[in-house]
């Protein structure tokens, strides 16, 4: 003997089989758009750090580029040395080349701008490898590091350059046709121009970037494994 369904057995059938759909729409609608927000979290993150690596990227031409100027400044400082007392002996092509290297002012600067988007945002905490965000803050300060010791080499640099331009040397600057060879005689007619040329030498045999220029290979290294 058949069973007969009820109406109101049918009624609520349909009931519970209309709140199971409604449930599974609210589960996927969340699922969904947590899988939406997770996917642009993600390029988020990801475009932060192409920030990130191309501001490293900066930072390092703006050290290769001071590595140049002091390469320079150390170069027209040896050769200043070797002919001191002598000038009219020394190679005129070399002799112009390096003549006026000493009185270069240069400055320099470095960028954290994309860093501090980085922090500033929630983004640095959405980072899953917590090796790299170590790296990028250790690379920043090795960075900020090496600026002021560039920094100081510079402002050193000025000082004996300010203390060097007196009498003979100041009269001697001023002159518009004055000669390569007449310039160093007054400038080396002083101590204080002396101790210039000695300072400038030693530019870039005390100072070495390769640790700074090192890190900053690593991190963009590990930037780019991360993102890829």
């Amino acid at each position: 003997m058949k069973r007969l369904i009820g109406k109101g057995q049918i009624e609520w059938t349909n009931h519970i089989l209309n709140f199971i759909a409604v449930c599974l729409g609210i589960i996927i609608t969340f699922a969904g758009q947590g899988l939406i927000n997770s996917i642009a979290e993600r390029k988020e993150v990801k475009s932060s750090l192409l920030l990130v690596k191309n501001e490293l990227l900066d930072n390092m031409s703006y050290i290769e580029l001071s590595d140049s100027v002091m390469n320079m400044f150390s170069q027209a400082g040896k050769f200043l040395i070797r002919y001191e007392g002598h000038y009219n002996d020394a190679p005129k092509d070399s002799m112009m080349m390096h003549c006026y290297v000493p009185f270069i002012v240069y400055e320099i600067t470095h960028s954290e701008e994309a860093l501090e988007l980085l922090k500033n945002s929630s983004l640095f905490t959405k980072i899953k490898d917590f090796n790299l965000s170590l790296d990028i803050i250790h690379t920043y300060g090795a960075i900020k590091d090496e600026m002021k010791v560039i920094s100081l080499y510079l402002e050193q640099k000025r000082k004996y350059l300010d203390d060097a331009l007196v009498g003979k040397a100041k009269h001697a600057i001023s002159q518009e046709d004055i000669t390569a060879v007449q310039l160093w005689n007054a400038m080396t007619s002083t101590n204080e121009g002396k101790q210039l040329l000695r300072e400038l030498y030693h530019m870039n045999v005390t100072h070495d970037s390769s640790s700074t220029k090192e890190a900053i290979q690593k991190t963009i290294k590990a930037i780019d494994q991360y993102i890829n």
